[in-house]
């Protein structure tokens, strides 16, 4: 098991009956912390496997943004614990309160991507193995959006016996033909909110977008995001930086990012009706890879799109990812 030094950068508290924990932990690479959280109801029994879960985030956006942002007042984390779940969060390696690594204060062309897949793999392995011990559980259930569905189901493919349960939401798979021209050559890519949103609500009807994301969670989300990145407003025009490490990763286009026939957990697949940033042709496509799985299930929410955690139909998923992680 890796060996980890930690400290809490947050003491613990408790808010609406939550209790809530920030951690600095050591990756496997010199110099790399990462940043991971914990919120779980006060006055619980937390050493337990079936009702601890970590959850990944994306390609470009770190966990703290989407999962852990405060729709209404409370955030997918908030939900998870309040149901009684011991919940965590992780960053990879250059995001969010992880370490950046010094490629990504050099000039984006003096060195070659940032945070590949494979990093990133390592780096959740990381946090699982530091709440596996620190909670003293054999396994822990575990979700991923996005990228992270990647990062999570690579770590379940490698590690069978240590993930229960497996929610991939709106996973990245392989594409049925090229997305891109060819790798970034460099370590760092950056874009506006404007970019970011675009992007994550690609297929979105035009009449629909404010409907499933009111302007007030956009205002949300962006005071996060400028919180989190505060030299991205001095620059012109306001732009937010990220590693290229994902995009690096092309093989994706023509192979398997990982053995998902490997994966013995239980395994939901959920997505957005209009998401076209991660097609559904992708998620059939590694849903009849899942050959070993427990159980395997794929649900495609109405009304939502690839940014669903923080949409409207946002409860509907929180309900859905509830019931399948109670029945363990």
């Amino acid at each position: 098991m890796l060996a980890v030094v930690l400290w809490p950068i947050a003491s613990a508290k408790a808010e609406a009956e939550i209790v809530n924990d920030d951690f600095k932990i050591k990756s496997s690479a010199p110099g790399i912390e990462l940043f991971v959280r914990n919120k779980r109801p006060a006055g619980t029994d937390v050493s337990r496997g079936d009702r601890t879960v970590l959850y990944v985030h994306g390609a470009t956006l770190a966990s703290e943004l989407v999962f852990d942002l405060p729709v209404g007042g409370a955030s997918w984390a908030d939900d998870l614990a309040r149901a009684g779940w011991d919940v965590w969060l992780v960053d990879v390696r250059g995001y969010g309160r992880s370490t950046w690594p010094e490629a990504l204060r050099a000039p984006a062309e003096s060195n070659p991507p940032v945070a590949t897949t494979a990093e990133a793999v390592a780096d959740f392995t990381s946090a699982a193995d530091f709440i596996r011990a620190k909670r003293k559980i054999d396994s822990l259930q575990v979700i991923g959006w996005s990228w992270g569905g990647v990062i999570s189901g690579a770590y379940a493919a490698a590690n069978p016996d240590k993930v229960s349960s497996l929610v991939l939401v709106a996973p990245l798979w392989a594409f049925d033909k090229p997305v891109t021209a060819g790798p970034p050559k460099k370590a760092w890519q950056e874009w506006t909110l404007a970019d970011s949103r675009a992007r994550i609500q690609k297929g979105v009807p035009a009449e629909q977008a404010k409907l499933i994301l009111p302007d007030s969670t956009v205002a949300l989300w962006e005071k996060a995001m400028r919180d989190s990145q505060p030299e991205a407003a001095g620059r012109t025009p306001e732009l937010f930086r990220s590693p290229t490490g994902v995009a690096a990763d092309v093989s994706w286009q023509a192979q398997q990012p990982y053995d998902a026939a490997a994966i013995k957990a239980r395994t939901l697949i959920i997505r957005g009706e209009w998401d076209d940033l991660t097609p559904r042709s992708l998620q059939l496509a590694l849903f009849g890879q899942l050959k070993n799985a427990k159980i395997r299930e794929l649900i495609e929410i109405p009304a939502a799109s690839h940014f669903i955690i923080v949409e409207k139909a946002r409860d509907r998923l929180f309900d859905e990812v509830r019931n399948f992680l109670s029945r363990h």
